[in-house]
Order: structure tokens, then C-alpha cells, then sequence
């Protein structure tokens, strides 16, 4: 072989070494990049800031589909009285809330302001849509005060609203404070923890005990938010408060939520959520379906 040609070849084998080595570089580095975030902890933790305003907005939508089983006398009695089975309903819900914080004192307390800004339902019922568009709680001002991680106490409620109202706001500012608690120690890509909140939803003649137990599994740690993959299993309790008829439901659900490190607060949870119920009232089995989405908000100003 011509010396010329020796040295060409030479020249070549030593340029595709090179490019490999540089690939094989390129990988171990990718390699060791993608260890170091997966392995990256976080301490996590809910702080409600002072002088500053958070914006809360809260969408709740329900659809249910309801049977009736019972002997034929009772149901063509229900059918004769011009209700169409099976019953399907739907709900939307929105709702804004605003709470300012001030300067933090030396109890380590904050005073704030709280305002239903907006509360607006939308529901049909076997094809029977009524709309709320006026805000119960417009001229009402909730003033009580804050610690830092987020725990509210409710000194007084200011505004023409009556009695029922005022305690159906502190209803409201007990489940809008119904943060999430994370463990107190560092979390990782992969690390997870649980919480149970439980809830109460009245229906007619019943009182429906509702246990959400919600499993946050930390997927990704990316331009300083945490983002975790949700995984609810629900379990309800329906108690007649006319008879000693039970009734009992059970769900599942999935969602996303972020986290904010750099405010240290909750950014976005969106939820959906799956779950059947049954309960005996008048010699009759209400069964019902459901599907509910829950998207909520923060806006920290």
C-alpha cells in the first residue's frame, strides 16, 4: 500500500476514534447527568409568606348517573310521577379566593384578610339546569390571622351575610387550608408519602362520610418545581339519618400536582377521580356512578 494511502487510512481510523471516544464520553456524561437529578433531595415545605397576596382558583366538575331498584309497585310509581330513570346529573363549580397576608409579628403570626371573590354552581338535574351566578359571600371579609405554614384561625366575619353564612365560610376556609403535608424529612425523584383527608357531603336524608387517601409520588425534580403523580383510593360511608339503613362506596383516582420550591407553595393539582355508591332510603337501592375532575390553582403575587 502507497505511503500516501497508509497515512489517509491512518488519518480516517484515528478521526472515527476520536468521534466514538467522544460519543462514549457524551453518554457516561448523559449517564452521570441523569444519576445526579434522580438522586437530587429536596426538603419540601408549605410556607405562607407575609406581605403578599395568594390567589386561589378552584374548579370542580361532577357528573353522576343515579339508579332506582326496588319492587315494580314503587318504580312505576317513580316513573308515573314524570321522573326519568336512570337520574343524570351534572355540577360545575368555580371559585376564587384571595387572602392577603401582612408583616409577620413576634409571635411569629401573620393577619390576613380572606374574600370569596368568586362562587359561581351550575347544575342539572334529569335535564333541569339552574345556574348561581350571584356570589353568597360578595360582601363579606374574613379577617383572623396566619401562622407560616399556612394555619389559619378565623377571628371575625365582616359583611351583611347572616349566621348560616358566616359558619358555611368557616366550612369553606377549613377546606381551602386543608393543605398538603409533606414528611419531614428530604424527599428524591421516586420517594412518595401518603395523607388521608377525610370530608362530609350532605345529601338529602343522608350524611355522605367521604375518606380520600391520596398517595404523592415525587416524578421529577425540573426548573425548581417538584412534580408528583397522585394516586387516590376512596372509601365512603353513607349513615341515614331517619333509619339505621347504611350504605357504602368505594373509588379510585389519578392526578398531577406541582409544586413551587422557589415560593414555597402549591402551584397546580389537577385530579381526576372515579367512584360508585350505594344506599337503601324507603324500601328502595339508590346505585350511582360518578366521575368528578378538581383543578386548583395558586397564584402568589
Amino acid at each position: 500500500m502507497p505511503q500516501i494511502e497508509r497515512n489517509t487510512t491512518s488519518l480516517i481510523k484515528s478521526k472515527l476514534d476520536m468521534k466514538y471516544y467522544r460519543l462514549l464520553l457524551l453518554v457516561l456524561m448523559l449517564g452521570i447527568t441523569q444519576f445526579t437529578i434522580a438522586q437530587k433531595k429536596v426538603l419540601l415545605k408549605m410556607i405562607m409568606a407575609p406581605n403578599k397576596t395568594y390567589k386561589t382558583l378552584m374548579t370542580n366538575v361532577m357528573d353522576m348517573e343515579m339508579t332506582v331498584k326496588g319492587d315494580s309497585a314503587m318504580i312505576a310509581q317513580i316513573t308515573s310521577s314524570g321522573m326519568q330513570l336512570p337520574i343524570v346529573m351534572h355540577m360545575t363549580q368555580d371559585m376564587v379566593v384571595s387572602t392577603k397576608t401582612g408583616a409577620q409579628g413576634t409571635d411569629k403570626k401573620m393577619p390576613i384578610t380572606m374574600t370569596y371573590d368568586k362562587v359561581s354552581l351550575k347544575q342539572s338535574v334529569a335535564g333541569q339546569e339552574t345556574i348561581q351566578d350571584t356570589n353568597p359571600f360578595a360582601d363579606a371579609v374574613i379577617e383572623g390571622s396566619a401562622t407560616a405554614d399556612g394555619k389559619i384561625s378565623v377571628d371575625t366575619i365582616k359583611g351583611s351575610i347572616d349566621e348560616a353564612l358566616k359558619t358555611s365560610l368557616r366550612q369553606l376556609v377549613n377546606t381551602v387550608q386543608g393543605n398538603v403535608k409533606f414528611p419531614g424529612s428530604e424527599m428524591k425523584v421516586g420517594d412518595s408519602f401518603e395523607q388521608e383527608v377525610p370530608m362530609n357531603l350532605p345529601i338529602p336524608q343522608a350524611d355522605m362520610k367521604m375518606k380520600i387517601n391520596t398517595k404523592y409520588i415525587l416524578k421529577e425534580i425540573k426548573d425548581n418545581k417538584a412534580i408528583f403523580d397522585l394516586k387516590h383510593d376512596i372509601v365512603m360511608d353513607l349513615s341515614m339519618d331517619q333509619n339505621d339503613n347504611k350504605g357504602n362506596g368505594v373509588g379510585t383516582g389519578m392526578g398531577i400536582m406541582v409544586f413551587d420550591m422557589s415560593k414555597n407553595t402549591l402551584q397546580q393539582s389537577d385530579s381526576d377521580i372515579r367512584f360508585t355508591f350505594d344506599f337503601a332510603v324507603s324500601g328502595m337501592t339508590m346505585s350511582a356512578t360518578c366521575k368528578g375532575k378538581t383543578s386548583v390553582k395558586v397564584n402568589m403575587q
